[in-house]
């Protein structure tokens, strides 16, 4: 890159070059490339890797990549979450439960989610472990109208998709969260 282009590679183009093969489902490839790095990989690299690993279900390289992670970043949630599921898409569930424990044992908390809406001109902020909104049956009122329009199974595919879901899933009645 910078005898042709006059250009340093920095850490965000490693990035972007370990996402593309991570992408391209060639995770060993992707290690294999931040390992050789004359940086080391930052929690960023690695937690793109490691996202990866969970959507492709590769335990093995997750694990060396949590190792990392959890040296970085030992008190950001994201990732002892999503190395619980990686082991949980693997039905490990003991390897599942000991991060969640190890979670716990440091006193490392989830970030609760969150969700922001328009109306007008006012943003309003809804967090999973939050309290109700002062306006929660004008919202659920609109979104009872709202998914008037959108038959049933239209809804439950849109969840999956947003949800990344494959297999068989639980997925709520909408109805039934607005009754």
């Amino acid at each position: 890159m910078e005898p042709v282009f006059e250009v340093v590679p920095k850490i965000e183009h490693f990035s972007c070059m370990a996402d593309l093969l991570a992408r391209a489902e060639r995770l060993e490839e992707a290690w294999d490339f931040i390992e050789k790095l004359s940086e080391k990989p930052n929690a960023i690299v690695l937690g793109a890797l490691l996202n990866a690993c969970r959507n492709l279900r590769n335990v093995e390289v997750g694990e060396r990549i949590m190792a990392r992670l959890l040296e970085l970043e030992p008190t950001n949630s994201a990732n002892y979450v999503i190395s619980s599921k990686i082991y949980a898409n693997s039905e490990r569930w003991d390897d599942s439960a000991r991060m969640r424990g190890l979670m716990r044992k440091r006193g490392v908390v989830k970030t609760p989610g969150c969700s922001w809406i328009k109306i007008d001109n006012q943003v309003h902020e809804f967090l999973a472990s939050g309290g109700l909104h002062h306006r929660l049956k004008v919202i659920y009122v609109v979104v009872k109208d709202l998914l008037s329009f959108c038959p049933r199974d239209l809804f439950r595919q849109c969840c999956r998709e947003s949800l990344g879901l494959r297999g068989p899933a639980i997925i709520v009645d909408p109805q039934k969260l607005l009754n």
